[in-house]
């Protein structure tokens, strides 16, 4: 956050108890301080048009806790007491938003049904047990979501034990989420069928089936606070941990601290499921980065888990880069996966070798964090080799990155126009005008690919989706579309033990 320049020498524990909140030049002179506080005890990211926000915030707390200052106001919030959990609570809530609903980000979930989840359970086929947590669950839509998969997969899990655990800051959120009772607004992404079988309205809401709401525990928890593994907690060996529209909340030494005390909280070959683009340019070792049709999610190694404190600085790692996308080809089917792919250039070799280069480097300065540099490189490797469409199509990332939509449909398009059987620019194009409410649009673009995917051999890579042949992203491309697969059959449900207890 920019640094605020302190305009005058007066400090703020004169103005502790002043009446008039809507005066707040005062708390100028202790907004640098208030900002590294906040920084360092709650961890969030403070805009800086937060600046003023947080400055109201602050002297409304003062008079209502009767605090001298700013100081004894970073004092409370560092303590580890109920009234320090408390305030922190609220700051927390206050500058974050809560909202949630179910099934959010449909592609993800697929992605937990068809090959996350599954390949869980294989994992865990003798110990028969599972264990999945969503941490910041808000008002607790994500968590039943997850008891919902396992519900379908209950014939698979029959005597298995199955923990669901939910976690929030926000106590409030926690009680309406124990409470299971929801009205139309969480239920926008959410298919009819499903909602027909797992809620009953109740007045002007709908109340989750007593089955699912027994399946989950909901329990309050600080991530950047608590210390966790541990053990007398029951935060110890998960096999999932759903974290998402969480970090763009906090600051990057708080996203770094989280995310290595979930790495040790995972049971090795465990997984952490983030928003989109939530981890770029962080540090995720010992996690390694899966890439998927649906989403990037991240892998635990199989390294032995250590407790990590609020304290504990990250290892210094790289994230490894995304495999660079082969040259373009027009009408070509993509070779299996493990063949290598023999691509003829479409310039003159220097002008090939060059761009191969800066792709590399380009993917390398983009999974750091260094957009700027990975910008540039995609820049230089258009200027050599023009008719190359993968430079757009990592600029069109970065332009996500920065919140433009516009901008990346105009790269991607560029893409698609440069080799039109890029299936992952429509992918990506179609997600953009699905996000917008261009259903048609983004129908168009799922369509083609499909098209496209059917020309490929079943086991083609499709790049950069290293982990998704070209049979995953057809199958994956076909439910979201809505068309039946073949042979499918009606879900029996058969007894599961899932508890709600650590």
């Amino acid at each position: 956050m920019k640094q605020i320049a302190n305009p005058n020498q007066a400090t703020l524990a004169q103005y502790g108890s002043c009446p008039v909140l809507s005066d707040v030049s005062a708390f100028d002179v202790s907004r640098q301080r208030l900002d590294e506080l906040v920084r360092r005890t709650v961890g969030l990211r403070l805009r800086e048009q937060d600046a003023e926000a947080l400055s109201r915030w602050t002297a409304v707390r003062l008079r209502e806790l009767a605090l001298p200052g700013v100081e004894h106001y970073g004092q409370l919030l560092a303590e580890d007491s109920a009234a320090g959990r408390r305030e922190r609570e609220l700051l927390t809530v206050q500058f974050s938003t809560g909202e949630s609903y179910f099934f959010r980000d449909q592609g993800q979930f697929d992605l937990l049904a068809t090959t996350i989840l599954p390949e869980l359970m294989a994992r865990r086929a003798k110990q028969r047990r599972l264990r999945l947590w969503s941490a910041g669950c808000a008002s607790g839509e994500e968590a039943y979501s997850l008891a919902m998969l396992i519900d379908q997969l209950a014939p698979r899990l029959a005597g298995w034990e199955v923990l669901i655990l939910g976690t929030d800051i926000n106590t409030e959120a926690l009680e309406n989420a124990r409470r299971g009772d929801y009205r139309d607004w969480s239920f926008r992404a959410l298919d009819e069928t499903r909602k027909q079988r797992y809620f009953r309205p109740r007045g002007d809401k709908y109340r989750i089936d007593a089955r699912l709401r027994d399946a989950v525990t909901f329990r309050r928890g600080d991530l950047v606070g608590d210390r966790f593994p541990d053990a007398q907690a029951g935060l110890e060996d998960f096999d999932l941990i759903l974290c998402r529209n969480v970090f763009i909340y906090l600051n990057t030494q708080a996203v770094a601290q989280i995310t290595a005390k979930f790495s040790a909280t995972l049971a090795d070959g465990g997984y952490l499921v983030t928003g989109h683009s939530e981890l770029f340019g962080h540090d995720i070792a010992p996690l390694r980065m899966r890439l998927f049709a649906q989403s990037a999610v991240f892998q635990k190694a199989a390294l032995a888990a250590v407790e990590v404190g609020l304290d504990a600085a990250p290892a210094k790692v790289t994230v490894p880069p995304v495999a660079p996308l082969p040259s373009p080809q027009r009408n070509t089917p993509q070779a299996p996966r493990g063949e290598q792919l023999a691509v003829p250039a479409m310039v003159p070799d220097a002008g090939a070798d060059d761009c191969e280069k800066l792709m590399q480097a380009a993917w390398r300065h983009a999974d750091r964090g260094l957009r700027e540099e990975a910008e540039q490189d995609c820049r230089q490797a258009i200027a050599r080799a023009a008719f190359d469409p993968r430079p757009y199509f990592l600029l069109a990332q970065l332009a996500q990155e920065r919140g433009d939509a516009i901008a990346a449909k105009t790269l991607l398009k560029k893409a698609i126009y440069l080799d039109p059987s890029f299936v992952a620019a429509y992918l990506e194009l179609g997600a953009l005008h699905a996000q917008a409410g261009e259903d048609q649009r983004a129908r168009r673009m799922y369509e083609t690919a499909r098209t496209a995917l059917g020309k490929l051999p079943a086991q083609a890579t499709v790049l950069p989706y290293g982990e998704s042949s070209a049979a995953d992203v057809l199958a994956y491309l076909e439910r979201l579309l809505g068309i039946p697969e073949e042979g499918a059959v009606g879900t029996a449900m058969a007894p599961t033990q899932m508890h709600g207890s650590a």
